[in-house]
């Protein structure tokens, strides 16, 4: 077998059945014809001889070079190359083995290059002037992926050459573009107490001062407004879904506070006698003011059947975007929920009498929207607004043909009669505070009651999201889904209680109650409450070695020393001893395989942890 170098034209070269690539043939030849366009056939074909030279033009086929030559044919169909463009070939003599050996043997030694050189070579390229738009013409990828490499080159240099060890993968890499400063960066990674960081967590570290676009202060106000305001927002090139973090926490609290107060201008407008500003919804605090009397107003016939039309528009969208989703459909179904708000609201009015001994809050919604409350009556309003100050004089004002203090008088007559008779009735007591409780935990909106408890649900979700995947948590979901599906329509909770056996007004009634057992430690550590959080699980024979055991993700939120000492009080100080010398990330798994299900529990988990630490602070 012999070769020799030869200029052939394109026109006289086809693909051989002996080249080896069969699969992807087409891979990237966008982009490789770009490069050969630009840079030139770098690397010549591998031919062999296959027509005859006497009676018309001489065939090659190429066994090694197809996805070449391909590039190289896509260049002459677009005019960029001629049809008899000369090409490099190394001819090779030999038979159909000689041409599958050769064409094997150039594709199994090819090595890719390394992804590190190649950003350092754009960035390379970009230095010397070259903008990122014609270096990505050159090679045939996109201008995006070229910005993303040449912020890939700017991360720290000790960071790339790790990543060249393979210490941290292309994911962790690509995390700290997020931040510009190499000092910040190296300390993240070499400072950090855990052997290894995801992603999300360098991001985390990186951005901890500031607002991710998800926050819903950043939805409310926008990045248009706040990038017109001065503000900078950092955002990740490799997060196309993103909108990135905005960098000054302190501004964007600003624009917040004007956009809502310029809303709360607004409301003012309509005779409210007080209006007030919030940047968070205080459900405990609002749960316990009343209602002022509103009017139901009928709309148009227009009106209605422009809020049918758009409720038909809803859920034809709320059904597209489950079935596939896009930006497209997620604004417009923003646009007709506002314009249902808006209809519906227009059905709902006050008295003007209403509104002068009543108020409005308005508040930044969870959603990122605005949320508005009008018709709210501050608890015992005779003596000050909600504002603090003292409210104006009461006028007299007559219902029934009675003056105001007169009804007030005869309530309060009737008010203690109804509390003396109802003592006197245990279990009419019973449905009555059963009723109150499930409308206020189960109905959504403001539910009326003359019984004067407050029923607050507590959200566990809150102190963590691993809580809603517990055992006890999917046990207690389950019990609350039952109960949900057998509950009637609000207007007739009262008569549904009335009907039920006594067995399952108990059952629903230790159901509510539970609903609102606060036993979270708060910032302030050990107090009252959860003192008497120790004597209810005390009475209860709460065990939480049937309810928790450890896990490889507590473990991960261990630091090693806590670890250690889980492991040597759990199973014996020689076997936490043999854990010391491991990274860890290999000490976690293995306290999770030894103490896992002995029913070992950490202290704050233990019947009398709670008493101990509230009497080492006393």
């Amino acid at each position: 077998m012999s070769s020799k170098l030869k200029t052939i034209p394109l026109c006289q070269l086809q693909r051989s059945n002996a080249n080896v690539r069969k699969t992807d043939r087409s891979a990237d030849i966008e982009q490789l014809a770009a490069s050969i366009e630009a840079n030139g056939l770098l690397e010549n074909l591998v031919v062999h001889h296959c027509g005859n030279g006497n009676t018309k033009p001489s065939r090659y086929e190429v066994v090694a070079g197809g996805r070449r030559l391909s590039a190289l044919k896509l260049l002459a169909k677009r005019k960029k190359i001629a049809r008899d463009h000369p090409v490099a070939c190394l001819i090779r003599t030999g038979d159909a083995a000689d041409a599958v050996e050769a064409s094997l043997a150039e594709n199994f030694a090819r090595l890719s290059l390394h992804p590190a050189d190649q950003f350092e070579a754009f960035a390379d390229l970009h230095a010397k002037g070259m903008p990122a738009d014609d270096i990505a013409a050159r090679y045939g990828v996109t201008p995006a992926f070229v910005q993303q490499r040449l912020k890939l080159a700017s991360v720290s240099p000790r960071l790339v050459e790790e990543y060249r060890k393979g210490a941290m993968t292309l994911e962790q890499l690509t995390a700290f573009t997020l931040a510009d400063d190499h000092g910040a960066q190296e300390a993240v990674w070499f400072d950090s107490p855990y052997a290894d960081l995801s992603a999300q967590a360098i991001r985390r570290l990186l951005t901890q001062s500031q607002v991710e676009s998800s926050d819903k202060r950043a939805l409310f106000v926008g990045a248009e407004a706040y990038e017109a305001a001065g503000g900078i927002v950092v955002r990740d090139l490799f997060d196309l879904d993103g909108e990135g973090y905005f960098a000054d926490s302190q501004l964007l609290d600003r624009l917040v506070a004007e956009k809502l107060e310029a809303a709360a201008e607004t409301i003012r407008a309509e005779g409210w006698q007080w209006v007030e500003v919030r940047t968070d919804w205080d459900f405990a605090r609002f749960s316990r003011y009343g209602r002022a009397q509103s009017v139901e107003s009928p709309l148009s016939k227009k009106e209605e059947k422009r809020l049918t039309a758009l409720a038909k528009r809803y859920d034809e969208l709320v059904a597209a975007l489950e079935e596939e989703g896009s930006d497209g459909t997620e604004s417009e179904l923003d646009q007709v929920s506002a314009a249902m708000d808006l209809l519906q609201a227009k059905k709902e009015s006050w008295p003007e009498e209403e509104k002068k001994r009543a108020g409005a809050v308005v508040s930044l919604g969870p959603d990122g929207g605005l949320k508005i409350v009008r018709g709210l009556v501050v608890p015992d309003t005779a003596g000050q607004t909600a504002n603090g100050k003292d409210a104006p004089a009461k006028k007299r004002v007559r219902g029934n043909g009675y003056a105001e203090p007169v009804l007030l008088e005869l309530s309060a007559e009737r008010t203690t009669a109804l509390q003396e008779v109802l003592a006197g009735q245990p279990e009419m007591a019973f449905a009555a505070l059963l009723h109150v409780l499930v409308g206020r935990l189960f109905y959504p909106g403001p539910f009326g009651s003359c019984i004067g408890i407050v029923a607050t649900a507590v959200a566990l979700d809150r102190a963590s999201e691993a809580v809603s995947k517990s055992k006890a948590a999917e046990a207690f979901k389950e019990r609350h889904s039952s109960w949900s599906q057998r509950l009637p329509e609000k207007d007739g909770l009262w008569d549904w209680i009335g009907q039920m056996k006594a067995e399952e007004r108990h059952d629903l009634l230790a159901h509510c109650v539970a609903m609102t057992v606060n036993a979270v430690r708060g910032p302030m550590g050990p107090c009252a409450r959860l003192e008497a959080a120790d004597e209810l699980a005390a009475a209860t024979g709460l065990d939480m070695k049937e309810w928790w055991h450890a896990t490889r993700a507590f473990f991960d939120r261990l630091t090693k020393t806590e670890m250690l000492a889980a492991v040597s009080e759990g199973v014996s100080p020689l076997e936490a001893k043999r854990l010391e010398g491991l990274k860890k990330e290999q000490m976690a798994k293995k306290a999770e395989a030894l103490l896992a299900r002995n029913g070992w529990l950490p202290a704050p988990l233990r019947a009398t942890a709670l008493s101990e630490e509230m009497s080492s602070h006393q």
